[in-house]
């Protein structure tokens, strides 16, 4: 299977303190992916080094064969890489629709125009209950969003996510701050969106047993570098891992 999201020798250094060192990871076209490591490993920078939110001081970022390691957040998100973040942002007193419709208004090329007439047909309209019934929470469309239990309300940032149908989509601990009982509902909507539209996910985890059930491999990180890439099983396995971050945590 080809790699579709790629990194090669990834730094990153703040003021002299090396806070990624080559990092070099290779996301298979439409997998799963989970990203873990104790607190302090690398995971959100990372993260915001393949979203544009930080430049790199070393390495390389590759999406689907274009080198993307100096193009700003908007290019990498017209390319096809789009990013949920752990802290909820949403507008809590328009509708879950409107919510949706202003995310697929942004990817058309359009603008945050709230006050902007919405007819049925519009073709942001249609992509928006598209997303939504993907999530699970079309029946809440005429709610506002405010009112959304905090498992919809995530099930509905990953909708205003995937409105536009990235190639990519990463997740920042998307079942962080959820009851247990709501995440399983969330692992099978991230499930969904995969084999629905072969979106390649890789998503930040800090729930063991999430990440062992639902990602085709995992990659661990410690103290800023990549100790392993492999199928659950196998990281699981591994001795370094258990070592440096599995033995901390069990």
């Amino acid at each position: 299977m080809s790699a579709i999201l790629e990194t090669h020798g990834l730094g990153v250094a703040i003021g002299g303190v090396r806070i990624l060192s080559d990092v070099s990871l290779s996301v298979r076209r439409g997998e799963i992916m989970a990203v873990l490591g104790p607190n302090g490993a690398g995971k959100t920078t990372l993260f915001n080094l393949l979203t544009g939110l930080r430049r790199p001081s070393a390495g390389r970022i590759v999406l689907n064969g274009t080198d993307i390691t100096g193009a700003p957040v908007f290019r990498r998100a017209r390319l096809g890489l789009v990013r949920s973040f752990q802290i909820t942002s949403l507008f809590p007193s328009l509708t879950v629709l409107e919510n949706a419709r202003l995310a697929a208004q942004v990817h058309l090329g359009g603008s945050l125009a709230l006050w902007r007439r919405v007819r049925p047909t519009d073709a942001a309209v249609a992509m928006a209950r598209a997303a939504l019934e993907t999530v699970g929470i079309a029946e809440y469309a005429d709610e506002p969003a405010g009112s959304l239990s905090h498992g919809a309300k995530r099930k509905l940032e990953v909708a205003l996510a995937i409105v536009g149908k990235p190639a990519v989509l990463l997740l920042d601990e998307p079942t962080a701050g959820m009851s247990a009982e709501d995440v399983p509902e969330l692992t099978e909507v991230i499930r969904r969106v995969r084999d629905r539209h072969g979106t390649t996910i890789l998503l930040v985890e800090h729930r063991m047993d999430v990440a062992i059930g639902l990602a085709d491999r995992m990659a661990v990180m410690h103290h800023g570098t990549l100790l392993a890439c492999d199928t659950p099983d196998a990281v699981m396995a591994d001795p370094l891992v258990q070592s440096a971050y599995l033995g901390e945590a069990l």
